[in-house]
């Protein structure tokens, strides 16, 4: 056990914990995994594909299914995942339970730039304002994803003929504090956009020896900080991020 005056920068390096993921299920997953920020286009994919279904994660909230598919010859895993770090982090750590070792995530996030609606981002670091993450490694200000994993979303964007480009991220846990002064901080820093999992996914498979990259595409915008713009949450763009975010799966 690591102690600091800070509870929030207090962690414990045994991998070893008193509740285990995957206690109380024997799931089996395939290696490769897609967690989705969306509902229901993932269970209207999983339809159209005659997904099978292999598990679920019990939630407070509901029961997410987990589907089994193949896509582009390559055997997935794909579930929905649920909205913030701590959330995410525990159905990543059920995946890996299950023997999952390859995951990527998708879902949208506010940019911070000028952009348009549904531009593609590939996070290779995130700030770490968020809790989740400084239970899994050191403080720091910044976490990596996996560069393989990363190549692997540019190789399928390039395939689909898609424009994106590398970002860094800025992950925090307080949707409504982002206020103009943390906006304009994040934006020097070099953060192009803002989400609420990165950081924290990046670090649990860190920790348990997870490849993992996410790809994200913008919805809402900040990059004015006097006129947020909704831009409708770039909901006609959830599709087509499902299909590529499969696609990088398969390539990884």
């Amino acid at each position: 056990m690591i102690r600091n005056e800070l509870p929030i920068l207090e962690r414990d390096t045994d991998q070893q914990a008193v509740i285990m993921p995957g206690h109380g299920w024997d799931y089996k997953f395939p290696e490769r995994a897609v967690m989705m920020y969306m509902d229901d286009e993932i269970h209207a994919y999983a339809k159209e594909h005659n997904a099978e279904q292999i598990g679920a994660f019990d939630s407070i909230m509901r029961v997410a299914p987990v589907y089994r598919l193949i896509h582009n010859g390559v055997e997935l895993a794909l579930v929905q995942a649920p909205l913030g770090g701590p959330a995410a982090v525990m159905f990543m750590e059920q995946l890996w339970a299950g023997g999952a070792r390859k995951i990527i995530s998708c879902g949208c996030c506010g940019a911070l730039l000028e952009d348009t609606a549904g531009t593609y981002y590939i996070p290779t670091t995130a700030i770490r304002q968020e809790g989740t993450s400084y239970q899994y490694m050191a403080p720091s200000r910044e976490v990596e994803t996996d560069e393989a994993a990363v190549q692997a979303i540019e190789r399928a964007l390039d395939k689909a003929g898609e424009a994106h480009c590398r970002c860094k991220t800025w992950t925090t846990d307080c949707f409504y504090r982002e206020t103009k002064d943390a906006v304009n901080q994040r934006k020097n820093e070099g953060a192009a956009v803002v989400e609420m999992e990165c950081a924290s996914t990046a670090a649990c498979a860190k920790f348990r020896g997870i490849q993992f990259a996410q790809l994200l595409f913008t919805a809402d915008t900040l990059a004015n900080v006097e006129a947020h713009d909704t831009r409708n949450w770039a909901k006609e763009c959830f599709i087509n991020a499902l299909k590529l975010a499969l696609d990088a799966a398969a390539e990884l």
